[in-house]
C-alpha cells in the first residue's frame, strides 16, 4: 500500500487562569499509509516531532478506553480509527473529547465521568427482588452492557450533555441497565426509582449518536429505553417523561394521533402546564395551537387490536433470546 503526507491538525490546549483553557490549531505532517492508526501517528508526531504533544493512550486493542478523541468531527478509539478512513484531502482534524473538561491538549478529566458511574451504585445490593431461580438465559443482556470499556465516547457525543450537564449520561445509565437486569440485583425497583428522577433515563432525547459512536456496539440508548420499559412495568410512572410516555401510548391506541391540546397538561400537571403559558401564547400567535378534538386515523380498529394482542402477549424484555410472537 503506497504511503502519502497527511497534515494533523490538532487542537493544543493549555491551562490558563482558573477555570479557563487557552486554545490554538497546530498542524503537523507525517508520512503514513492509509491503514496506520491515528494513535500510531500521535506517538509519530511526539517522539519526532514535538515532546510536548499530550494525549492518553494504554492497550492500543480498543480494550481500554483511554485513546478516545474527536476524529475528523466525531468521537473515536485513536488506536482502532485508520487515518485513511477519516482524512479529507489529506486533512485530519484532531481534538480532546466534547462535554469534558480538559486538562491539557488532547487530555481530558475523567473524574466527572466516572463520578456520574459511581453515582448509580455499580455493584449488586442485597434486597427482596433477587431472584431464587436464575434461567439460562438471564445474563443475556447482562452481558451485552458489560462490553463497554468506559471509553466517554456516547458521553462526548451526547447532544442532552452539551444542553445539560447535570445528565447522567448514556455510559452511567447503560452500567445501571447491567445490574437492573441482572437476577442477582435485588432492589431493581428502587434502582429505577431513582434513575426516573431528573436527568436521568427520561432526559435522553434518542437522538442515537451514543448508538453510532460505541466502539463496542453497546447502544447505550437501546438500555436507556429498556431501563424506561421496566420502570413502567414496575409502576415507576410518576415523573414528567414517564407521563409523557403513557399520555402517547393511550392516545395512539385511541385516536391513532396525538391529542397534542392535552398533552402537556397530562404530563406536566396543571402547575407545570401553567408555567408554560408563554410557549402557549407564542404557539398562538403563530397558529400552531391543535385542535382538542383530533379525528380516528383510517385503520385505528387494526391498531387497537394490535395493541390488545401485544398485551395479551407481551414481548419478552428480560433475555436477548427469541422474542415471543403475539398471537
Amino acid at each position: 500500500m503506497t504511503s502519502q503526507t497527511y497534515t494533523f491538525r490538532i487542537q493544543r490546549n493549555m491551562p490558563g487562569q482558573v477555570g479557563t483553557v487557552q486554545s490554538h490549531w497546530q498542524e503537523y505532517k507525517v508520512e503514513a499509509e492509509p491503514n496506520t492508526t491515528i494513535l500510531t501517528l500521535l506517538e509519530t508526531i511526539k517522539g519526532g516531532q514535538d515532546g510536548t504533544l499530550t494525549f492518553r493512550q494504554s492497550c492500543r486493542s480498543a480494550i481500554c478506553g483511554s485513546c478516545a478523541i474527536n476524529i475528523g468531527g466525531r468521537t473515536r478509539l485513536a488506536c482502532k480509527t485508520h487515518v485513511g478512513t477519516v482524512a479529507k484531502d489529506g486533512v485530519v482534524e484532531i481534538s480532546p473529547q466534547k462535554n469534558q473538561p480538559v486538562l491539557r491538549d488532547l487530555a481530558i478529566d475523567i473524574r466527572p465521568f466516572f463520578a456520574r458511574v459511581h453515582g448509580i451504585k455499580p455493584y449488586l445490593q442485597e434486597g427482596p427482588e433477587r431472584a431464587g431461580k436464575v434461567t439460562s438465559t438471564a445474563y443475556d443482556q447482562v452481558n451485552h452492557v458489560t462490553q463497554c470499556i468506559m471509553c466517554g465516547c456516547c458521553y462526548s457525543e451526547c447532544t442532552m450533555a452539551e444542553v445539560n450537564p447535570k445528565f447522567i449520561g448514556p455510559a452511567a445509565l447503560a452500567k445501571a441497565f447491567r445490574f437492573v437486569s441482572d437476577p442477582r440485583e435485588g432492589l431493581k425497583t428502587e434502582r429505577l426509582q431513582a434513575l426516573a428522577n431528573p436527568n436521568g433515563i427520561w432526559s435522553c432525547t434518542r437522538c442515537t449518536l451514543c448508538v453510532d459512536v460505541c466502539p463496542k456496539e453497546v447502544a447505550p440508548m437501546e438500555a436507556i429505553v429498556k431501563l424506561r420499559t421496566r420502570g413502567l412495568n414496575k409502576g415507576v410512572n410518576t415523573s414528567a417523561g414517564a407521563k409523557h410516555a403513557l399520555a402517547f401510548h393511550e392516545d395512539i391506541k385511541q385516536t391513532g394521533q396525538l391529542n397534542e391540546f392535552t398533552l402537556m397538561m397530562r404530563t406536566l400537571g396543571i402547575v407545570g402546564s401553567l408555567m408554560e403559558t408563554g410557549m402557549a401564547l407564542h404557539l398562538a400567535k403563530k397558529g400552531k395551537i391543535p385542535s382538542p378534538f383530533p379525528h380516528s386515523v383510517t385503520g385505528v380498529d387494526e391498531l387497537r387490536r394490535m395493541y390488545e394482542s401485544l398485551e395479551r402477549s407481551p414481548i419478552d424484555v428480560e433475555t436477548k433470546a427469541k422474542e415471543a410472537v403475539p398471537e
